[in-house]
């Protein structure tokens, strides 16, 4: 509700922007209004046009103060943030409402006011983890041959997860921070509750956020190398290290130094799937020797039906909310790894169909979500 009321001032600016030209005094008339939002580090800017521009700050927030306006119920602005509020609840629907999914159009629609909600998004995100925790361990231990509500409620909420990590993959690494601080689940990383998910397209909004994240989160994932058994634990780790390693391509010689020190040291535990974990090591490492700016290969890009310059529905294919990034790759590498400089390349966007008619394309049958569900509940990745 915080973020559909955030979502909605902005909404209620937007209708009615003549309404703060008396903020103006009559010597600025050609400056812009900038107007502080209520408890968020934002603000929107109105030129003289009328024209909006949503901004991020940090430090001392600058602009009007709008909270009386706001709250007050005898205000044109309260009148029209409670018709705003309406619309900004029919546009967060097909990213919260289970059984929908949002075309690029409808996701724009939402991402263009991100400076004021990507906060609120992120923290959105990390509240469903917890809960996507419980749901996965209660139905691991109660797993059977039927399919179950529980396993499409998973799948479900795992997107919705998604869709607003998404949200805030722009967002400042400060902000993120403290958005994450709200997750208390040991062995936390930004990416890991997607790759899990054992789908590329998951996988792909976790790469996002790892790369969002940036080196604030190296420790994190070097932790989790250094002590995690669980394979799937440490491809996580690997993959969210080699998106923040092209990300940033100052860190990547750091990222490739330590992988190689953690690759000689697994060895040293025992691994719950020892092929797993090594060809997981060798694709990050040899990810990670790329040069700077190359391409994923074309006979990866084909297996998921991307093209170089994602056009049509980009990252948005049938194939990749099926198959597996664990899968092997036509050049021998794990395909998660393969297809990270193209899901690095895509934009937020660029995850969603172009257009609502090419969604049913993705809706994935009853059979389909119950083979996903159990494969991202297995403890080894190649059962």
């Amino acid at each position: 509700m915080r973020l559909a009321d955030t979502l909605a001032i902005g909404l209620a600016i937007e209708m009615e922007p003549t309404t703060w030209q008396s903020i103006r005094t009559s010597g600025e008339s050609a400056q812009p209004v900038v107007l502080k939002i209520p408890n968020v580090p934002a603000g929107i800017e109105i030129d003289p046009s009328g024209r909006l521009r949503p901004f991020r700050q940090h430090g001392v927030p600058v602009g009007e103060e709008i909270n009386e306006l706001v709250t007050s119920a005898g205000s044109r602005m309260h009148a029209l943030r409670a018709r705003s509020r309406d619309v900004a609840l029919d546009l967060l629907a097909p990213m919260t409402v289970s059984g929908r999914f949002p075309s690029r159009t409808e996701f724009q629609s939402v991402f263009r006011w991100a400076p004021l909600i990507e906060g609120l998004a992120y923290a959105l995100a990390t509240r469903h983890l917890a809960a996507l925790e419980d749901l996965r361990e209660r139905v691991r231990a109660e797993a059977n041959t039927t399919f179950r509500a529980d396993e499409c409620n998973y799948c479900a909420m795992t997107h919705i997860m998604a869709h607003f990590a998404l949200m805030s993959s722009d967002a400042p690494e400060h902000s993120l921070i403290d958005a994450a601080r709200s997750s208390t689940l040991n062995g936390w990383t930004p990416s890991l509750a997607f790759t899990r998910a054992r789908t590329v397209w998951l996988a792909a909004a976790g790469a996002k956020s790892a790369a969002a994240f940036g080196p604030t989160v190296f420790e994190c994932y070097l932790q989790v190398l250094a002590t995690a058994r669980h394979a799937f634990q440490i491809f996580d780790a690997l993959f969210g290290l080699a998106a923040i390693a092209l990300s940033h391509d100052h860190a990547r010689e750091e990222v490739l130094q330590a992988v190689m020190h953690h690759a000689q040291m697994v060895g040293d535990r025992s691994v719950d799937d020892v092929d797993c974990v090594t060809r997981a090591f060798r694709s990050a490492i040899e990810m990670l020797k790329w040069r700077s700016g190359e391409h994923s290969p074309a006979a990866a890009l084909d297996r998921l039906g991307w093209s170089r310059d994602h056009e049509g529905d980009g990252l948005a294919s049938p194939p990749a909310f099926r198959l597996d990034p664990t899968e092997i790759a036509p050049n021998g590498m794990m395909l998660g790894f393969s297809a990270l400089p193209a899901i690095l390349r895509a934009s937020p966007a660029q995850h969603y169909p172009r257009s609502k008619a090419r969604l049913y394309r993705l809706k994935l049958r009853e059979t389909e979500m119950l083979q996903i569900a159990r494969r991202a509940w297995l403890l080894h990745p190649t059962e």
